[in-house]
């Protein structure tokens, strides 16, 4: 089997597996490779895979699908190192390395008992039941003082030695994904190094795939055994494994105690204290982690509640910047999640005019979000010497390209309203149109000079195009978190239609913020929920009658 792993541009590393015979590859959520991108259509290319090659094929994309930098026109074949380009993702085809080879069996020949580590099982209190409760409940009162992993552990590695004498040192190895890493370890020598405590990973394999607790013979003393590197290397007399299982048998990590003094060895009845007191053990564990987690998600939220409080600042809200009224100007943004990376904006020029701009950052979330604080400042800094709209949007788009190691890309349309006649000059960069309300309430689209993604290394083409406001008519920019807002099914989005429909007709003599709770509400209304599939941003600005 093969992947496909993005070498540039957003989530560089990623890997994609390539597990069926055809794939989709888009932005919508149900493709089978999702790539998050304003510069990646909703359906826009395939992956197709036959006789074990594979070839990949446009299906009508707005931007194209690039193959070694070549744009394809057909099914075209993907070899190992080949750059395909979509959007801003740069990615190769490569085989998946095979799967290494398995670890050498445990000789079961230094394994002198076993025992289950399940909660369930009945042979752990067959055996002096009364002792083994007063030392779990002993360990539970000593833990139950902190809900600090690293304390936590430390305490129960003091409390082990101190239980079992024979034991020179214990640890704890919690599993991290994949993987195994010491958290905790004690030994009564001063001698022991800084570094982790060997163990056999073998042996904590076989405690944790199978759920039982090992206690070995004395493996250096007998000749007879046949041992790995790793096991001879360790100078064991004696260990217990255990392993520690959380809810429905989740695999935590595992407790070793190594005892290595000649003359000293762990026994039966060791094996089953310590997976009794496992059990109790892992309970705390987990108790700590979601302790833990929960700390985590309330300093997330309250650095999110604080974010979203900063970019808020930045969007002007005083929409009352002529003393004449003339333009009304409403502008709101509403975030799918916390922060958001739909901007507004709108100041007065030197000579009077007003200038404005509506963009929308692509992906979402607070990566969209500074890049789109990145916008809006080089918005504030460029527009002074700007030569018009597109001269602005074209300037930006290389001041953006020029450092982006992100590869993020942003539309936007940007206007300036001359308040003495009406007249606006609007500039496109790869934004949806335009929407100009008339006075009888009919709502068109404007035609405006469609442009490319700003922040692409490819100079955009961008043209300025001219109209002019009638009195009481209203200039409606927007984003498609509206326009592309599915309903409940997911077969049918909400649509320019519907938008042009909701903003016009009766509701045209409606203050220019009720147009918006409108739009909001009908959005609402059509999706079935509250909670909203991508930014929703409104700007209106009317010319008063």
């Amino acid at each position: 089997m093969a992947s496909l792993v993005t070498i540039k541009g957003p989530n560089p590393g990623q890997r994609f597996a390539l597990t069926g015979d055809s794939m989709l590859i888009g932005r919508q959520e149900d493709a089978a490779i999702v790539l998050e991108s304003l510069a990646v259509s909703r359906q826009h290319a395939r992956i197709l895979c036959h006789g074990g090659e594979y070839f990949v094929e446009d299906v009508g994309s707005s931007n194209g699908t690039f193959v070694n930098g070549r744009r394809i026109n057909g099914p075209t074949r993907l070899t190992e190192g080949d750059a395909l380009q979509i959007g801003p993702y740069v990615l190769n085809l490569r085989a998946d390395p095979p799967a290494p080879p398995d670890p050498l069996p445990l000789p079961d020949q230094i394994i002198r008992a076993q025992i289950s580590a399940a909660p369930s099982s009945a042979t752990l209190l067959s055996q002096n039941p009364a002792y083994k409760l007063q030392v779990v409940l002993e360990i539970a009162q000593h833990l139950g003082r902190t809900l600090e992993m690293g304390p936590l552990l430390g305490r129960l590695l003091d409390h082990l030695l101190r239980l079992f004498p024979q034991a020179d040192r214990g640890m704890v190895l919690l599993c991290e994904g994949e993987r195994l890493k010491v958290r905790a370890q004690r030994s009564r020598h001063q001698s022991e190094g800084q570094g982790d405590f060997p163990y056999s990973r073998t042996i904590v394999r076989r405690a944790l795939e199978e759920g039982v607790g090992l206690l070995s013979v004395d493996v250096s003393d007998d000749p007879n055994l046949v041992l790995s590197a790793t096991l001879v290397s360790l100078h064991l007399r004696s260990f217990l494994c255990v392993p520690l299982l959380g809810w429905e048998n989740r695999r935590l990590g595992v407790i070793q105690l190594d005892c290595l003094r000649p003359g000293h060895a762990f026994s039966a009845d060791d094996l089953e204290l310590l997976t009794t007191l496992a059990i109790q053990v892992s309970t705390v564990l987990e108790n700590a982690a979601l302790h833990a987690e929960r700390l985590r998600e309330e300093r997330l939220r309250q650095e999110l509640r604080l974010a979203r409080d900063i970019q808020q600042a930045f969007l002007p809200t005083d929409f009352e910047l002529f003393a004449d009224g003339d333009p009304e100007l409403f502008a709101r943004v509403h975030p799918a999640r916390e922060v958001s990376g739909d901007l507004y904006d709108f100041f007065r020029l030197p000579d009077g005019r007003l200038a404005f701009f509506l963009g929308d950052v692509s992906g979402k979330g607070m990566p969209a979000a500074l890049f789109m604080i990145a916008v809006r400042t080089l918005i504030r800094h460029l527009t002074p010497s700007a030569s018009s709209p597109a001269d602005l949007l074209q300037r930006l788009s290389r001041a953006l390209a020029d450092d982006n190691p992100a590869s993020m890309f942003v539309t936007m349309l940007h206007g300036v309203y001359d308040r003495r006649d009406g007249s606006v000059l609007l500039a496109c960069g790869g934004h949806p149109p335009p929407l100009l309300r008339r006075r009888d309430g009919r709502v068109e689209e404007v035609a405006v000079a469609p442009g490319m993604l700003l922040g692409s290394v490819v100079e955009p083409h961008i043209r300025d195009t001219s109209l002019s406001l009638e009195r009481g008519e209203t200039l409606i920019l927007y984003t498609d978190g509206f326009t592309e807002a599915f309903a409940p099914d997911r077969k049918e989005m909400f649509g320019k239609e519907r938008l042009c429909e909701v903003l016009g007709g009766p509701r045209t003599s409606l203050s220019l913020e009720a147009c918006a709770d409108e739009v909001s509400a009908a959005v609402q209304r059509f999706t079935g929920q509250t909670e909203l599939q991508d930014d929703q941003t409104l700007f209106l600005l009317r010319r008063r009658g």
